[in-house]
């Protein structure tokens, strides 16, 4: 096999993984209301953005359980201020979707609209989403 038909073997097989991922992603999502859709966007978006800006600052010492760190700069102390917004949303989301079969990896199990505590829980995960990303577009000028 030529050098040529290996690149168009490599770039077919990378779109058709591409393509696998948005099906599977596009799947996954498609029984979530439009919050949990919204939570789980914000806190795959922030773990990103979080894990390139620690490659950009190793000075702060990022501790690599929990992404804190405990040095006083500008840049670690940003860090601080999003990794505990994001976590404070994934631990919204752990009590919106709450019990063993989420925990595991399974669907959310989010109350039933009628159900006791159902408001207080879409209230809940809102003000959650709503915080982190006033978090971060306050600190977004900070983060590159």
């Amino acid at each position: 096999m030529t050098e040529q038909q290996e690149d168009k073997l490599r770039k077919a097989f990378w779109v058709i993984g591409v393509g696998l991922v948005v099906i599977a992603f596009g799947i996954m999502l498609g029984g979530c209301s439009s919050i949990e859709v919204t939570a789980y966007r914000a806190v795959v978006g922030g773990k990103a953005a979080l894990v390139d800006f620690r490659s950009h600052h190793p000075e702060c010492a990022f501790d690599k359980v929990t992404g804190l760190s405990s040095i006083a700069q500008s840049a670690c102390t940003v860090n601080n201020r999003l990794t505990s917004a994001k976590d404070a949303l994934i631990d919204a989301v752990e009590i919106y979707c709450g019990g063993g079969v989420f925990e595991q990896g399974g669907p959310c199990n989010s109350p039933k609209k009628g159900m006791v505590g159902y408001q207080v829980a879409i209230d809940k995960l809102q003000a959650a989403v709503a915080y982190y990303n006033q978090t971060a577009a306050d600190l977004k000028g900070v983060l590159r």
